[in-house]
């Protein structure tokens, strides 16, 4: 890599931070966070790690993590932020590489990294996943080895092996969805199935319960069948441009675009078939939470690659004026949107900023305040409330809870084995914003909770020694 690629990568990984924002704590990193900070401080969450560790055990970034805190003595929060900036800069330097499989003009080349840049935090589908977080997320980094490993299958090298394996020990999801699309890529090699590196520790083989079928029922991102129309254009829309672009490439006299074109659409196309068949096979429900629809991920990083890049050989070419008259509006347009998706929150949550949302300012002050063995019920919806901004209580307060409905049931749907105590306290707060002091004291007989935060205006009797304007922390008596 030139110093010139270099520098280009870091301003357009700036720009991914500019323009979609970055968030801590928020979404998934309210699993990640807390097994991260239980690594660096076993002490912590001794009664409900199990909710977050189950899934973490499986990502070694975890460990990159801690590791990084514990040599360069940095906060938690910077490391975390400078790990997001490192995952979004080696994802879009595999981007690059593959867009070079594919284009001699530099201007395409570029042209597709940035069309990525712009929309690197769409939606894909119905799944409920982006192309890229606007956090730490293990999925990046393995997106990027798996990017990283598609080159190598285009140059016929063995190192594809080692960026599978390496995919495979941060993000065993996707790098097991990216040995689909890499072994039909490396269609000469069809016994080649590197997913043998993530399968053991996977934990689908374990049989469903009541409880996990419960659960299955409040998923509809899992339920396909349930998807509506748009979620099913963004299935098929993928797979059907798809060829159309492996057949500009044909026509270009660029065999690598075409042969990637075709495959992906191929593999894409295949996935989605096994997505319709173990959602419409009631034995084969217990595949459902593996996400097959998630392997359209490549197929969306290809397709606004590739379509950046024709647009940058035939329309952009070298004139600034037709750059700045697709990217800023389309930027823009992203930032808007970001910007409403965490309303009530910085657009970048720099490390060490004082927290400006309210249910954050709370979580801080459980941290600071209470005992290392405090363990607090919340709404079981807390993070979808108003203002809430989707930031989990574990990866802020440091300190236990009952499990929520949000976040601790996706861990549930892949470990059945903990489904009944989910359910059980989860359906112990059913009636939470109806509750009165003796519904509290229950959840202090029955599972040991010591303090509660409660939205504004609060439950008569409590004894609450922080208050904000939207919520309060009250002590259980």
């Amino acid at each position: 890599m030139s110093f010139r690629d270099f520098a280009l990568l870091l301003l357009l990984t700036a720009a991914v931070v500019l323009i979609h924002g970055y968030h801590l704590g928020v979404e998934d990193q309210a699993i990640y966070l807390p097994a991260v900070k239980k690594l660096l401080d076993p002490g912590l969450y001794p009664r409900d790690a199990l909710f977050f560790l189950a899934q973490t055990r499986l990502t070694l970034l975890i460990a990159i993590v801690a590791f990084t805190v514990r040599i360069t003595h940095l906060p938690l929060d910077a490391v975390v932020f400078l790990w997001h900036f490192v995952s979004v800069y080696l994802f879009l330097w595999g981007c690059l590489r593959l867009s070079r499989r594919c284009f001699s003009a530099g201007v395409a080349q570029w042209a597709g990294v940035a069309m990525v840049v712009s929309v690197i935090t769409i939606p894909i589908a119905g799944t409920l996943m982006l192309m890229m977080d606007q956090y730490l997320h293990p999925r990046t980094l393995a997106t990027a080895a798996v990017l990283f490993a598609a080159c190598a299958v285009l140059d016929r090298k063995l190192s594809t092996f080692a960026w599978v394996a390496l995919a495979g020990v941060i993000h065993p999801q996707i790098a097991l969805f990216g040995c689909v699309h890499l072994a039909l890529l490396a269609w000469r090699v069809p016994r080649w199935t590197p997913a043998a590196l993530v399968m053991p520790d996977l934990p689908y083989w374990a049989p469903p319960n009541a409880a996990w079928r419960e659960l299955l029922a409040t998923r509809p991102d899992w339920l396909i069948f349930q998807w509506r129309w748009y979620e099913w254009l963004g299935a098929f829309g993928p797979i059907a441009l798809l060829p159309c672009f492996a057949r500009l490439g044909e026509q270009r006299g660029t065999p690598a675009m075409r042969h990637i074109c075709r495959r992906l659409a191929l593999s894409g196309g295949l996935t989605v078939a096994a997505g319709l068949l173990v959602n419409g096979v009631p034995q084969l429900h217990r595949f459902i939470p593996l996400q097959p629809m998630r392997t359209l991920h490549l197929l969306y990083i290809a397709l606004f690659l590739f379509g950046g890049g024709l647009l940058g050989e035939f329309v952009l070419r070298k004139r600034a004026w037709r750059w700045a008259l697709l990217f800023l509006p389309l930027c823009s347009g992203m930032f808007y949107a970001q910007r409403h998706v965490f309303p009530d929150s910085p657009h970048i949550e720099w490390p060490g900023r004082t927290p400006r949302n309210d249910w954050v300012e709370a979580f801080d002050w459980v941290r600071q305040n209470t005992p290392r063995d405090a363990y607090l019920a919340l709404d079981p919806r807390h993070m979808e409330r108003p203002g809430e901004d989707h930031h989990g209580f574990r990866a802020f307060a440091e300190r236990g809870m009952m499990a929520d409905y949000t976040k601790d049931r996706g861990v549930v749907g892949l470990f059945p084995e903990l489904a009944y105590a989910w359910r059980d306290q989860v359906r112990a707060r059913e009636a939470w914003k109806t509750f009165q002091l003796a519904g509290f004291q229950q959840l202090r007989a029955k599972y040991g909770v010591t303090w509660v935060v409660v939205e504004r205006p609060g439950v008569a009797g409590l004894n609450c020694p922080y208050a904000n304007p939207t919520v309060m922390v009250c002590r259980l008596e």
